[in-house]
């Protein structure tokens, strides 16, 4: 059987979500680095197959009003950016669209078009500034996208988008950052493909016929079938995607994510529902933060032991899009980091 693929990624960020000047660490980024360095080669010995992630760092403007500078997380992390690059690893973006109105509060500011294309536009140059090569993958924090930050990225050459996790309902960025103003919607995410797809320009949660397609991969976070078919809220929120996505998602998804409390046995559940469910099996798992890392190694764990019962390997995302739906770009791999490097 061919080897299932795993893209296991890690946002490289503040430790909370919405800090202060003065008092916004971003130790847990340290931790990350350590902890997945140290995994790889157990991991490579369960897959048998070589152990590749991928890294996402914020160069937004909320970070040079943080810490006075674009690139200070890449800086700080330079070396452990530079053993990761060198392992094969994928260096991508992740950007926040952040602001702080006079006398108010950060908060999220996703409604304003212009202002998220040019967040998009001034993280990648800072990111090719930085590293010397421009970034093939990208993630809008989130799980935020609209068709103009799609084009944003396809203009750019961005090739891998990871923003999204299929499943996820419809929601307002005042409740997901309470008490901070925060502004914007979240289109709901019910009906989008579970699957690596070619964004078409005029929806970009469809798969698009080959002449109205973006070049680039849509790269979905992975979601599951809920299974606690005993839990009424199962039965209340099924009924709701039903009727959402008009009958196109009857079940209610669980979103996979590494750094959540699951019940026990519930993450082999819920990745064994998932690979039954495709034809061509996979997993996209994003880590938002390493505060709680005995609940990520819980999850790679439980990875390693599935190992041994059907063929996983660890990889980028060109890899990913290639191994699921047997197609790739062809672009060149990234040159090695050049300021990193110096």
């Amino acid at each position: 059987m061919n080897p299932i693929p795993i893209h296991f990624g890690i946002d490289l960020e503040p430790d909370t979500p919405l800090p202060e000047i003065g008092n916004a660490p971003f130790d847990s980024i340290g931790a990350a680095f350590r902890d997945m360095f140290a995994r790889r080669a157990e991991i490579a010995t369960c897959t048998g197959a070589p152990v590749h992630y991928g890294w996402y760092v914020r160069m937004d403007s909320h970070i040079e009003k943080l810490y006075g500078d674009r690139a200070a997380i890449a800086d700080r992390y330079k070396r452990e950016l530079a053993q990761a690059a060198e392992a094969g690893d994928e260096i991508g973006l992740h950007i926040h669209v952040m602001e702080k109105p006079d006398g108010g509060v950060w908060r999220a500011n996703y409604a304003d078009e212009a202002r998220t294309e040019d967040e998009i536009e001034k993280s990648a140059e800072c990111f090719t500034e930085f590293f010397g090569y421009k970034p093939r993958s990208a993630r809008m924090g989130d799980m935020w996208a609209r068709q103009n930050c799609v084009a944003k990225f396809d203009e750019l050459g961005i090739r891998y988008d990871l923003s999204l996790e299929c499943g996820l309902r419809a929601q307002g960025f005042g409740r997901l950052y309470p008490g901070t103003n925060s502004k914007g919607v979240r289109k709901s995410l019910l009906t989008m493909p579970v699957t690596p797809y070619r964004p078409a320009r005029a929806e970009f949660r469809k798969a698009a016929e080959k002449a109205d397609a973006y070049n680039l991969w849509m790269i979905p976070l992975s979601s599951a079938k809920r299974q606690d078919i005993f839990n009424p809220g199962y039965w209340i929120m099924s009924a709701g995607s039903a009727i959402t996505s008009g009958f196109q998602r009857n079940q209610a998804r669980m979103v996979l994510r590494p750094q959540t409390q699951y019940q026990p046995g519930e993450i082999h559940t819920a990745l064994s529902s998932l690979f039954a469910e495709l034809d061509n099996p996979c997993a996209c798992l994003v880590i938002r933060n390493f505060g709680v890392p005995d609940r990520v190694h819980h999850f790679i764990d439980v990875l390693c032991a599935m190992a041994k019962e059907r063929a996983l390997q660890f990889v980028g995302p060109e890899d990913y899009v290639r191994m699921t739906m047997g197609q790739v770009h062809n672009a060149p791999a990234p040159s090695e980091l050049q300021s990193v490097a110096q």
